[in-house]
């Protein structure tokens, strides 16, 4: 919840205000408004706005009741003997033109309207009412465009005010983004509140002769966000710069409770990795400013990394910024950040041929204290292929996870037949309307799998060995711990259970692929495709019999 200050009480008594004594620390005015009594015995609370007749204040001054701690009071009338009292230094004191009942009535309406605006702030964020609504909430009180941007300067959202003209307002509007000579055209300007490493500045801006506010959205010290707010004709304004605190405290609010966000690490590359995997940066000129703005450890070729504590421990537990160190040291060429609950690293390789080597004992040591999970994606030349190479390490991790518990590191590759599986089941979830997938399955090696079943043999796994190994029966045999014989046994007992030779091979490739449907059921899915084909017979039976028995 926000506090009015006195900045903004002068603003809104701007027009009656005779006189205004600044304090110094500014008060937190939580506790009401309350009228100041003559000769009151009730000690002064420095959390309330006080509203006195001038005698009244000038009692409490001659009697020393004000408290140490910063406070505020607003006097209904001209004191003249003010000029002689000392007032204190923690004493913020407007005095005023109104008489004491007008006074208060217009202090009151004014912060109800505060109250009112905080409240519609409040409820964008606790009903997730997203970043562009709260952004159009906050704007009534600014005469001002309103901005948001991440630590890209891309456009997240925004407010604009048709009597602002600012040509830096105006470019992110055209392009989403702004441009590095843009930013650090901003940079140069002379800060006449704050500073660089400020949460808060306050400039000029020389080619429109705005005023611009920015403050700084944090999250554990990183940068997250900037909300800019530029207000037409180039003059401070006390007010502005504490709403627009209110405004950047709601909107860090929203942001960190959003779960689809995280920005507990390297935010700028955070940023630009989320644009590209979220198909928020597909424009080449856009990337190439933002890549400006980054130092990028890969030079061409990168393997994506993600890295998930998915295990029952509690994520809040771990520590990341030591874990993150200790990936450092394993990938030093390489830019980590986090995405999603997950650490995400793009890692460079040296040229195309060359096979990505690290600690893998040092890494696996890192995810079993933490209980956490690796994969590690194929490589690209170009950043702007990093949507498709997330989406395949983040299926990888999912399916290795799952179908290998044991495991800490998980290929792509190892994994990559099983996403085309889960692929064509998305696709027969769609079309189909079933999530039985043994339609995928060649026939032959259906008929394999039943007498397995039906005989307690294996022979569906030798098939699988017998066709990894290029049909080398001494190899497959080795693989296997059995004698060449009874591997070429077997392999003919195959052919007769299917009735084909597997000289064909386009019907190996066919059996290739129905031996991952079959483990990506069993291992994945927990689940048997032959009984599911049998409850769907059924079900088309009944189906049958019912519509019959209506005609």
């Amino acid at each position: 919840m926000g506090m009015y200050t006195p900045s903004m009480l002068r603003c809104w008594l701007g027009d009656v205000i005779l006189r205004f004594h600044p304090g110094g620390e500014a008060p937190d005015l939580h506790g009401g408004i309350k009228l100041m009594e003559r000769n009151g015995a009730e000690a002064l609370r420095s959390e309330c706005l006080y509203v006195g007749e001038a005698g009244v204040v000038e009692q409490c001054l001659r009697q020393g009741l004000f408290p140490r701690s910063p406070m505020c009071v607003i006097c209904a009338g001209s004191c003249p003997a003010l000029e002689e009292l000392s007032i204190p230094d923690q004493l913020w004191l407007l005095e005023t033109s109104l008489p004491l009942l007008p006074l208060y009535n217009r202090i009151h309406e004014h912060i109800h309207a505060f109250w009112s605006w905080d409240n519609a702030l409040h409820d964008a964020v606790y009903t997730n009412a997203g970043l562009q609504e709260l952004l159009r909430r906050a704007a009534p009180p600014f005469r001002a465009t309103l901005l948001l941007v991440n630590t890209g300067f891309k456009h997240i959202a925004s407010v604009y005010h048709p009597d602002v003209h600012d040509p830096t307002a105006d470019e992110l509007r055209e392009n989403g983004y702004q441009t590095y000579d843009t930013i650090q055209s901003i940079r140069r300007q002379t800060p006449l509140v704050g500073g660089k490493n400020q949460d808060h500045i306050e400039y000029r801006y020389g080619e429109s002769g705005n005023y611009t506010i920015v403050r700084v959205v944090r999250f554990r010290d990183l940068i997250a966000a900037r909300l800019i707010l530029i207000l037409p004709g180039g003059e401070p304004d006390p007010c502005c710069t504490d709403l627009s605190q209110v405004v950047a405290d709601y909107i860090s609010q929203y942001m960190f409770s959003n779960k689809s966000v995280d920005y507990s690490s390297n935010a700028d590359f955070g940023a630009l990795a989320a644009d590209l995997i979220e198909f928020r940066l597909t424009d080449p000129e856009e990337l190439e400013q933002r890549l400006k703005q980054i130092r990028l450890a890969v030079h061409r070729y990168y393997h994506v990394m993600l890295i998930s504590f998915g295990g029952t421990q509690d994520r809040s537990s771990i520590p990341w910024n030591y874990v993150i160190s200790q990936l450092e040291r394993i990938f030093p060429f390489s830019n980590i950040t986090t995405y999603r609950g997950d650490i995400l690293l793009i890692i460079r390789k040296m040229n195309r041929g060359v096979r990505l080597r690290f600690d893998r004992e040092a890494l696996e040591q890192i995810l079993s204290q933490h209980d956490g999970h690796a994969a590690i994606g194929n490589f690209s030349e170009f950043l702007t292929s990093l949507p498709p190479m997330y989406h395949q390490t983040k299926s990888a991790l999912q399916l290795g996870m799952t179908m290998d518990p044991e495991g800490r590191v998980y290929f792509y590759e190892d994994y990559s037949m099983y996403q085309i599986v889960e692929m064509a089941e998305q696709s027969a979830r769609q079309y189909l309307g079933s999530r039985n997938i043994v339609h995928l399955c060649h026939p032959s090696l259906i008929s394999l799998v039943m007498y397995d079943n039906k005989t307690g043999g294996n022979l569906t796994d030798v098939l699988y060995t017998y066709l990894c190994c290029e049909r080398n029966a001494a190899e497959a045999a080795k693989a296997l711990y059995i004698h060449r014989n009874t591997m070429l046994y077997k392999v003919k007992k195959i052919e007769d259970v299917m009735g084909q030779s597997l000289d064909n091979p386009a019907l190996r490739e066919r059996l290739l692929f129905s031996y991952h449907v079959l483990e990506y059921m069993r291992r994945y899915r927990k689940e048997d495709i032959l009984l599911l084909k049998r409850n769907r017979a059924e079900e088309a039976e009944k189906g049958n019999q019912g519509a019959g028995g209506s005609v």
